[in-house]
């Protein structure tokens, strides 16, 4: 496969190598997108660089395909550590991965097979995410956050209920700081009415009264 810088897709990205194939560089500029409108929390916290960066980690993605389930399965294990530390929990990760396969199939189609270590990954994130959470108790979570909080920023960032129940399961997965690198944002009395940062602090104490065993 021939590749390209990252920073030539994102010029804040580093060197590492990402695909060259233009139809796969806009397939990940559309997932990148699509990410972004699914979850407004991303540019409600990183500005445009969080839309920036879905592009050119989904372009890393799609290069990663040529090494095999085994291999894309650790980077992605990898990658969801350092986002969960800095506000973005595994689950986000794990929808990316769904919305960039199926872009890069509608683009590629006779790829499919290369592209379907995505989803595999995928499922991977997915079955940590279980194993601490029930799906029962995951929608559950992101149901009362929203009934609880503030409805004008519910609107704005409809899926801050499940992100909280996201990070408590990564921070019971071993993540250490996944949970604070939401919380303190999300519940800053300064940026956020009473009623949101309350909701925050409240789902997340819930969802960790949830957990399960591992």
């Amino acid at each position: 496969m021939d590749t390209i810088p990252a920073s030539a897709v994102n010029p804040s990205a580093g060197s590492y190598p990402v695909t060259a194939d233009p139809r796969e560089l806009e397939a990940a500029r559309r997932a990148g997108n699509a990410s972004v409108a699914e979850f407004p929390y991303y540019l409600e916290r990183f500005g445009e660089r969080g839309r920036m960066f879905g592009e050119s980690d989904g372009a890393w993605l799609v290069a990663l395909c040529e090494l095999g389930e085994d291999h894309v399965r650790s980077q992605v294990l990898w990658l969801g550590t350092v986002l969960a530390s800095r506000g973005m929990p595994r689950w986000l990760l794990e929808r990316h991965l769904e919305t960039l396969h199926a872009e890069l199939v509608r683009a590629l189609p006779e790829n499919a097979g290369r592209y379907a270590v995505l989803p595999g990954a995928a499922a991977t994130l997915r079955g940590l995410r279980r194993a601490r959470l029930a799906d029962e108790d995951f929608h559950a979570l992101a149901d009362g956050f929203a009934a609880r909080a503030d409805p004008a920023l519910v609107q704005r960032m409809p899926a801050m209920g499940a992100i909280l129940a996201a990070a408590v399961a990564d921070e019971a997965d071993g993540l250490e700081g996944a949970v604070r690198s939401v919380e303190e944002w999300a519940a800053d009395r300064a940026a956020f009415p009473e009623s949101w940062t309350s909701a925050v602090r409240a789902t997340v104490a819930e969802a960790r009264g949830r957990l399960r065993e591992a």
